[in-house]
């Protein structure tokens, strides 16, 4: 992490703190034994985050979301959908709405599973990082067997998510030439978008994680260990997967890897490069408007660059 994404974040997470008793009373549904330490994890963008480790009991994972009613719900049932497929994810052990300083609070336990970040075992030998890679590979290829016709009535956390990607070129265009981006290469790139989901037609949906990067892998002893933070789950096309990947982890954790370990390969067909390479674009323009509504220059900056080197033109 740069120290000006940790400035970021810590600005972000500034006014979430969640009252110490709270998280006392809240702590009771997992285990009766006192807290013994709480430690404050800032490295997403959403939650108010904590490890703790009780007297006796398990060492759990504690996350907590505002002005999002029922949000962990949807994650908890993907997590138990990806449990029962044998994905390394997190198990549930709480999900809770509680009341504090007049505002509602969207509390979740998980199980905290043993490892640290890929993102921070940049110093473990190249073929481990590798064999972790595919490891995920083939996890994912497990969840994306996931489609609409499986989902009963979780088909109801999956209504109207879809955004309009074409509908939002105007302000995408805007936000790419405010970067330092040439206006017309956006508007072609809009033009490739449109014309390749033209000829591809209505794209299978799966399940997909939605937020697939290194700082959501575990790794402990060499091996994958956990698939964490589902909170951006959503039926997708699997392509999407890898367009993320690549935009987060290119060149240090290429996607080659990822498709390694990959189950189906037809996935790779004929049409997947312009597919693909249309998911990377638009990925890209999600989160420069992202950042550039956190009021984040720099990393509006370094995703105005990835574009760039997206559309050939860097």
């Amino acid at each position: 992490m740069t120290d000006d994404h940790a400035q970021h974040l810590a600005a972000l997470h500034a006014g979430f703190e969640a009252p110490a008793e709270l998280i006392a009373t809240a702590a009771r549904a997992v285990t009766l034994s006192p807290i013994l330490s709480t430690e404050r994890i800032v490295h997403g963008e959403a939650n108010e985050v904590y490890g703790i480790t009780f007297e006796r009991g398990p060492e759990v994972i504690l996350r907590i979301a505002r002005r999002a009613e029922g949000v962990f719900e949807k994650e908890a049932w993907a997590i138990g959908r990806c449990r029962a497929l044998g994905i390394a994810a997190p198990k549930v052990l709480s999900l809770q709405r509680l009341q504090s300083g007049g505002e509602t609070l969207e509390v979740c336990f998980l199980e905290k599973l043993p490892g640290q970040r890929l993102s921070d075992s940049l110093s473990l030998p190249q073929e481990t990082l590798r064999s972790v890679v595919r490891e995920l590979g083939e996890q994912i290829s497990r969840m994306h067997t996931v489609g609409p016709g499986d989902l009963g009535e979780a088909g109801q956390f999956f209504e109207n998510e879809t955004d309009d990607f074409l509908a939002t070129e105007a302000e995408f265009v805007e936000l790419g030439g405010n970067a330092g981006l040439d206006r017309r290469a956006l508007e072609r790139a809009f033009r490739f978008f449109e014309a390749v989901m033209l000829r591809r037609g209505p794209l299978p949906r799966r399940l997909t994680h939605n937020d697939l990067r290194a700082c959501h892998v575990l790794v402990h002893e060499g091996r994958l260990s956990g698939v964490i933070d589902f909170g951006q789950v959503s039926m997708d096309s699997p392509v999407n997967e890898f367009a993320k990947w690549d935009y987060w982890e290119e060149p240090v954790r290429p996607v080659a890897w990822l498709q390694e370990g990959y189950g189906d390969k037809g996935l790779f067909d004929a049409g997947y490069a312009e597919l693909f390479q249309a998911f990377r674009i638009a990925n890209a323009l999600w989160v420069l408007r992202w950042y550039a509504l956190t009021r984040h220059a720099a990393g509006v900056s370094r995703a105005a660059a990835t574009l760039a080197r997206y559309l050939g033109v860097g």
